[in-house]
């Protein structure tokens, strides 16, 4: 087993089932902040808790990024077993963790060689990287080349996102407060998609059945894809999901299509209720 470790945090998503039992990924989470109720994005709680947190309108909760000292701690349990430690994480310009990932590594000049990468996107965008990266390294693949083989992935990862409750893009400051309440009064549903690294509006439509027209009129603009991912949060059927499956499949028959659900850190950021397209293009040959 290849002794390079590979961290990551709490907003990664995997489209492989039972991935992190068979390779060497450290994650770290986020902290999801409701008013004075803190809690760590590890996947260990309550769902109807989590359900909780979104249904409020009062108070919306927000992700605070893993702090210079939790990496901190993860590189240092790894040096034990590592001098090698490829650290991908979800876009600087979504969430701080790259920047912290960074600091930490700084501590460790000298002892290990710390690779700090930002994804440039976040959820199943970022599993596509750190699957790729640890596939690569039980391959036996060197620590250059699995710098490479992420970095050269990057400019691949393409996103589209649906979302029905402006809200939690005025949250964000990706709205102002003016349209978020306009726009939600009007049921209207906003598209983004992430450009370098940064969740940006395209356009808006008024209903679901548009919504979802309008996601594989993205996605089909790309001629050659080695895979996509669907993402929708378990607070939304999951019906849109699969009309949007079907409908991408019979575009490109062949290519993996899965359908993800993304936690409650990505919620923060476009809400529970979203769904979302993760492209990652061919390489070009």
């Amino acid at each position: 087993m290849s002794r390079i470790r590979i961290v990551t945090d709490s907003t990664i998503r995997f489209t492989t089932r039972g991935f992190l039992e068979r390779y060497p990924v450290s994650i770290v989470p986020l902290t999801i902040r409701h008013g004075k109720t803190t809690l760590l994005d590890t996947g260990k709680y309550d769902p109807k808790q989590i359900e909780g947190l979104f249904t409020r309108r009062d108070i919306l909760p927000s992700a605070d990024p893993p702090s210079q000292e939790a990496f901190s701690q993860i590189y240092a349990q790894l040096k034990d077993e590592t001098d090698q430690i490829l650290s991908i994480h979800t876009s600087c310009l979504i969430t701080p963790a790259t920047e912290n990932a960074y600091a930490a590594s700084q501590r460790f000049l000298g002892r290990c060689d710390i690779q700090v990468i930002d994804s440039q996107s976040i959820s199943v965008g970022l599993g596509f990287l750190v699957q790729a990266a640890a596939e690569a390294a039980a391959q036996g693949h060197d620590f250059d080349t699995l710098v490479r083989i992420v970095r050269g992935m990057i400019p691949r990862l393409y996103a589209i996102f649906s979302v029905d409750d402006l809200a939690y893009l005025e949250h964000n400051r990706m709205v102002s407060r003016s349209q978020a309440i306009l726009g939600n009064m009007l049921g209207i549903i906003a598209l983004l998609t992430i450009e370098e690294g940064k969740i940006i509006p395209m356009e808006k439509v008024r209903t679901r059945t548009r919504s979802i027209e309008k996601m594989v009129e993205f996605t089909s603009e790309f001629t050659s894809v080695e895979q996509i991912a669907i993402l929708h949060n378990s607070m939304r059927s999951l019906d849109e999901c699969r009309t949007l499956k079907d409908r991408l499949h019979a575009l490109y028959r062949g290519v993996p299509i899965s359908i993800s659900e993304y936690g409650p850190s990505v919620a923060t950021f476009i809400g529970p209720k979203s769904v979302g397209v993760i492209v990652l293009e061919s390489e070009e040959e």
